[in-house]
């Protein structure tokens, strides 16, 4: 009866070791299965992450192609349909980042996707915003736009993903080990719990284990075929990638071609971000300035240090002045370039301030006025001097004469105001002709500029009336004195065409404050006192005040000089 115990006992240790065979090989294959689903749906779940963000990626380049592309875009039809897949994109990266975020796992890409998430949420508006200045015209600000904002921050973005993508990589390497650890402590539970029945749990191990094997096969060869797959996406993204560049490289010309119209038009652009101190020229701004790209650094400083010494307080402030309360900015001024010549430019700009009012920067371009001055200033000339002689013209000469008034005023001086015509004109040329009568008309504005002082001034007001401007003049013997001078050299004879032609000069005066108090009044004394000296006789210097009265011949005390003309010199004894 002993061995039925035995063989009882046996037979139960037997059945509870092959219970225990049997449960542990029924765990283990369990065990075998669980882990292969899990590996089977961590690889299908790293890559379908994968495969969205790098969609996403796609999705980026592609939405700044067709951007670059509206801008570069000389057809409206084009510009339209750039815009159309411009949206569509969008749309299709909003939907690749939300199957993105719902497959983040962890925190980290979660915070990583959050963190996408903000810096598409800051390129959108960018984008947006220089494709319709781009299709409202504004190509020059959508470059600006695209080179300064739009590039940067897609840079970020693509910087971004590949975060991600690390990440991603991260997590899924970290969950293949953290696989394989709980794999192995399954094993070891297996070879303590099956100690006693080494052969057959042995038998059962090397089975798992080839089970196993397998399935790490299995999974390499996924990884494998997975490699391949991104292998093949890495060379498409480089064929995008190639794409993009020609594309870039296609806009770059048009760019190069953009700024050399602007170089011809005289123009560049320039930003400044005012918080970061930053300031950026476009190399015409360079030339424009007689500054070298390479050596010469861009900046405020430099700017002013390009501006005229002359101009320089009124730049300056009127900056300050824009700055501090406007949204335009536009100032007119010149600049001294590095080989000394003298340019006349016209600066522009756009304030943007942020919520509380602070500029933050401003975009702008300057542009050569150099001929647009010298045009102004011709027509200036041609409408304020006379086109025969060159002197001033009657408009010219009544703002000399109110501003000598205003200066005498506030320094207690006079002025003297002398009207002249030429005694003996008329006859020479109604006889040899208005070119000889030209003539002589730009000899005589020669001789009385020889005469007079440099501050004075001589106008041209009619065919052969001259007016004479001195001013810090009170003395009447002064005034009279300078009009004989003038006289004597009218003495010598003009030489036109190898003939001597004479002419005479009749000379009416008037001083401020004496003889008037305005521009009007003091011309008509003076043209007054002039006719008196013609009336009597010609060749002589008139004066307002020595006029007895003007219902009445001239007296002597009005006959300063005669002068050649037929009349001879003063007959005084």
């Amino acid at each position: 009866m002993a061995p039925r115990p035995f063989v009882s006992g046996l037979t139960s240790a037997f059945l509870v070791v092959m219970l225990l065979v049997v449960a542990v090989a029924v765990a283990s294959w369990l065990r075998v299965q669980q882990l292969q689903n899990d590996v089977q749906a961590l690889t299908e779940e790293y890559v379908n992450k994968v495969d969205r963000v790098h969609r996403m990626r796609s999705l980026v380049r592609e939405r700044m192609l067709r951007a670059s592309l509206v801008i570069s875009a000389e057809d409206p039809a084009l510009q339209d349909r750039y815009q159309r897949e411009f949206r569509d994109l969008a749309e299709r990266f909003l939907e690749a980042r939300e199957g993105a975020e719902l497959l983040a796992q962890t925190p980290r890409d979660a915070a990583l996707l959050a963190e996408l998430r903000e810096l598409a949420a800051t390129g959108a508006p960018i984008l947006s915003e220089l494709v319709d200045v781009a299709l409202a015209g504004g190509r020059n600000e959508a470059l600006a736009i695209l080179y300064a904002d739009a590039m940067p921050v897609q840079e970020d973005v693509l910087d971004q993903m590949e975060a991600i993508l690390a990440a991603f990589e991260q997590d899924n390497e970290e969950a293949v080990t953290a696989m394989a650890q709980r794999h192995e402590q399954a094993q070891k539970v297996t070879l303590v719990a099956t100690g006693l029945i080494m052969i057959m749990i042995t038998l059962m191990w090397l089975r798992v284990r080839r089970r196993i094997w397998r399935d790490h096969a299995a999974l390499r060869k996924e990884l494998e075929e997975r490699q391949r797959i991104e292998v093949r996406l890495r060379e498409t993204q480089s064929g995008l990638e190639a794409a993009v560049a020609r594309r870039t490289a296609a806009l770059q010309e048009t760019t190069e071609r953009l700024e050399e119209a602007q170089r011809i038009a005289g123009a560049g652009y320039w930003d400044w971000d005012i918080r970061g101190q930053r300031m950026n020229w476009s190399s015409h701004v360079f030339e424009l300035f007689g500054l070298d790209a390479q050596t010469d650094g861009a900046g405020f400083e430099a700017y002013m240090r390009a501006v005229h010494p002359d101009d320089r307080t009124r730049v300056r402030r009127a900056t300050n002045e824009a700055l501090d309360r406007e949204n335009f900015y536009r100032v007119d001024h010149r600049v001294v370039r590095g080989d000394g010549g003298v340019r006349h430019v016209r600066v522009e700009g756009e304030i943007d301030r942020a919520p509380d009012g602070r500029p933050v920067q401003v975009l702008g371009m300057v542009r050569d006025i150099t001929r647009d001055k010298d045009s102004e200033e011709r027509l200036w000339h041609q409408a304020h001097h006379d086109s025969l002689t060159g002197l001033p013209n009657r408009s010219l000469l009544q703002e000399h004469i109110q501003q000598a008034l205003r200066r005498a005023q506030r320094a207690g001086t006079g002025v003297a105001l002398m009207v002249c015509d030429l005694d003996g004109f008329k006859p020479i040329n109604d006889r040899l002709g208005h070119d000889v009568g030209d003539v002589v008309l730009v000899t005589v504005a020669h001789r009385l500029l020889e005469g007079m002082r440099g501050s004075d001034i001589v106008a041209r007001v009619g065919g052969d009336e001259f007016v004479l401007l001195l001013e810090n003049v009170r003395d009447p013997d002064a005034v009279a004195g300078i009009g004989l001078k003038l006289i004597e050299r009218f003495e010598e004879p003009v030489e036109v065409n190898r003939e001597s032609l004479r002419v005479g000069l009749s000379l009416g005066g008037a001083l401020f404050p004496q003889d008037g108090g305005d521009v009007a009044t003091l011309l008509q004394r003076a043209d007054r006192a002039m006719y008196a000296a013609k009336a009597d006789g010609g060749s002589q210097v008139v004066l307002y005040q020595d006029l007895a009265g003007m219902d009445r011949p001239v007296s002597d005390q009005a006959r300063r000089r005669r002068g050649a003309l037929g009349c001879g010199l003063d007959e005084s004894p």
